[in-house]
């Protein structure tokens, strides 16, 4: 493909991308994706024969790939705490939104959302793209068992996805940081010990016996009396 016709489709998928994290599937219509791209109406079947569906797919697939990388970076390095690895990874989405205009949500959450009963094909595809967050995320966790590294890893994709909903509604990314505080204090209470380390409490310390004095013999009334003479 020539530069310049790759350069007018990657501009297209730009535009894609930026219109499904602002309006969702119902505002990335054909006119919305020509007027914030600048290229003209007759390259859009040209590069996408399959219409609206197909750019939204190829779209999806490129903003997913992106968000695992993300994952891979903000949990990659096990020497980093994992509540530290949380609390830097909201504590950026909320930068990250900020910058952005506090406008903006997730891509394939925005298309999720507004899916109709006869999208088979991209809901599969918004469906493949959080498993494929929950399996990046996951094989970063500590816990032993995989049950509980996708629960927690699912509950990352979650909180995440939450918090652009409030962060939308309030203008602001303070959902993200509260989110991932909270899921740092989770992660903290329920990680599995180290190797040579015990998260069991303390035995508390024995109380000491108890000093009993030898009791002396009673004085009989006669003794007693015996004495005071």
């Amino acid at each position: 493909m020539p530069a310049q016709e790759a350069a007018g489709r990657a501009r297209m998928i730009q535009a894609a991308e930026t219109l499904l994290r602002e309006s969702g599937l119902s505002g990335a219509g054909i006119k919305q994706l020509v007027a914030r791209s600048g290229v003209p109406v007759g390259s859009v079947y040209h590069f996408f024969p399959g219409g609206k569906t197909q750019i939204v797919a190829e779209t999806l697939r490129l903003h997913s790939a992106k968000v695992v990388k993300l994952f891979a970076r903000a949990f990659g390095d096990a020497a980093v705490p994992l509540p530290t690895r949380l609390r830097d990874l909201f504590h950026m989405a909320a930068k990250g939104f900020e910058a952005a205009g506090a406008d903006k949500s997730c891509a394939v959450a925005g298309v999720t959302l507004d899916l109709r009963t006869s999208d088979d094909a991209l809901r599969e595809l918004c469906d493949a793209s959080f498993r494929q967050w929950v399996d990046e995320i996951a094989a970063h966790l500590p816990w032993p068992d995989v049950g509980t590294r996708r629960s927690f890893a699912t509950m990352v994709v979650l909180s995440l996805e939450g918090a652009f909903i409030l962060a939308r509604a309030e203008k602001t990314g303070d959902a993200f940081t509260t989110a991932g505080d909270w899921l740092a204090r989770l992660a903290q209470s329920t990680l599995p010990p180290s190797p040579g380390e015990s998260h069991a409490p303390p035995l508390a310390a024995r109380p000491r016996p108890a000093r009993h004095r030898p009791r002396g013999r009673r004085s009989s009334p006669a003794g007693a009396r015996a004495k005071e003479r």
